[in-house]
């Protein structure tokens, strides 16, 4: 499925929304900055250390998928 990404203008958090607009975002620490778009498959690769199923549903249940970045 084709979703579309964003990322945080300080770089601290990626999202995966299906709202071209980003209006469904949850409040970020920074401006959300349109990355493109993203592929999620079931059965495909792991994002973020989960799996695309994990997040497809939590795009189904939330509208986006939040994934912060690890210091280091």
């Amino acid at each position: 499925m084709t979703y579309y990404r964003f990322h945080e203008e300080d770089g601290s958090a990626v999202a995966i929304t299906d709202g071209i607009s980003g209006t469904k975002l949850p409040k970020p620490n920074s401006s959300w900055k349109a990355d493109g778009l993203t592929e999620v498959i079931i059965g495909g690769r792991c994002r973020f250390g989960v799996e695309p199923a994990e997040i497809i549903a939590s795009i189904e249940r939330e509208g986006f998928y939040l994934a912060i970045r690890q210091p280091g």
